[in-house]
């Protein structure tokens, strides 16, 4: 080969592997940024102080949305329905419900939320209906007339207890239901200021073994398996940011992948939720799901429906990104 030749080869080799290599060095050092630029670097995101906000905190300590160029602002709400208020009102980008307080908006018309991804879906004992160890009530029948403490008037837990109620011929619209915080109810029982109540993970864990028992599972039979709570945020956010969207859904998948350890998920709620290790050896466990079904998620808005929360149907495609 003449001498010219070779050093021209030479040169254009140089310079394509010297290309690569810095493409590499940026791959290497700059965040995963695959859907494109993002649109803000900080984000404001309301979860809350039960098992379902493992997957986040995760992903926090992990790196996951930093490796993603996202800095998340965290706060922690009392209940699903403020995380909704505080998405609707804006001081919220993201925020963590159980689903029948964000459809409530979307079937009045008064606001256009998207169901961003899916947090926990129950499985047996996860959440239960409790009542103090001495206490009168003995079986479903004696709860007619009661009150009962739950999170969120006219959430997940009363439709999913009226439902199961109903089935056994109780006359549930005779209870009175008192929305609280989960972490409140063991005090409120003690007290007797309720009757009976229905609590999450991991502080049903906690209360049992403080001598709560437990009367029935709102999440049973014809309600197991179901759609407990999600992250969600505007319209007018996810349109705007589908760039951020994209990446704070990719973050939380690796932190909902780490949830396979349940050292990690005890880990993290035992720092965040102020457990203790004891009790998260003991609690049950939920069902994190990798994505967003439509077709479990119409579970919700057909027992709002059938319990007349709602007047008329809503098909979950259209709150899905």
């Amino acid at each position: 080969m003449p001498l010219r030749g070779f050093v021209a080869g030479f040169l254009v080799s140089a310079l394509l592997a010297g290309v690569a290599g810095c493409g590499l060095m940026e791959s290497s050092s700059a965040p995963d940024q695959s859907g494109g630029p993002l649109e803000r670097k900080v984000i404001k995101v309301g979860t809350l102080g039960l098992v379902d906000s493992a997957p986040l905190h995760l992903a926090m300590e992990n790196g996951y949305f930093a490796a993603e160029g996202l800095e998340v602002q965290l706060t922690t709400g009392a209940k699903g329905s403020a995380n909704v208020d505080n998405v609707l009102g804006g001081t919220l980008d993201f925020g963590l419900t159980s689903y029948p307080p964000a459809l409530m908006p979307q079937v009045k018309g008064v606001a256009n939320i998207k169901i961003v991804a899916d947090a926990v879906q129950t499985t047996e004992n996860l959440i239960l209906c409790v009542v103090s160890k001495n206490s009168p009530i003995k079986k479903p029948a004696d709860l007619a007339e009661k009150k009962i403490a739950v999170s969120s008037k006219r959430g997940i837990s009363e439709l999913t207890l009226n439902s199961q109620l109903k089935m056994m011929s109780v006359d549930h619209k005779k209870i009175e239901y008192i929305s609280m915080e989960i972490a409140s109810m063991p005090s409120a029982l003690d007290r007797g200021d309720v009757a009976a109540a229905v609590i999450a993970e991991p502080h049903l864990t906690a209360a049992t073994k403080a001598g709560l028992v437990k009367l029935m599972d709102p999440f049973s039979g014809p309600t197991a398996d179901f759609p407990w709570s999600g992250w969600i945020a505007k319209k007018e956010f996810t349109d705007a940011n589908p760039n951020v969207v994209a990446a704070f859904k990719r973050a939380l998948n690796k932190g909902v992948a780490d949830t396979a350890s349940r050292d990690k998920v005890g880990e993290v709620l035992m720092k965040h939720v102020r457990i203790d290790s004891a009790t998260y050896q003991l609690m049950t466990m939920p069902v994190f799901p990798t994505s967003v079904d439509p077709v479990r998620l119409q579970r919700v808005a057909d027992l709002m429906l059938d319990q007349g929360e709602i007047d008329k149907p809503i098909d979950m495609r259209t709150m899905m990104l």
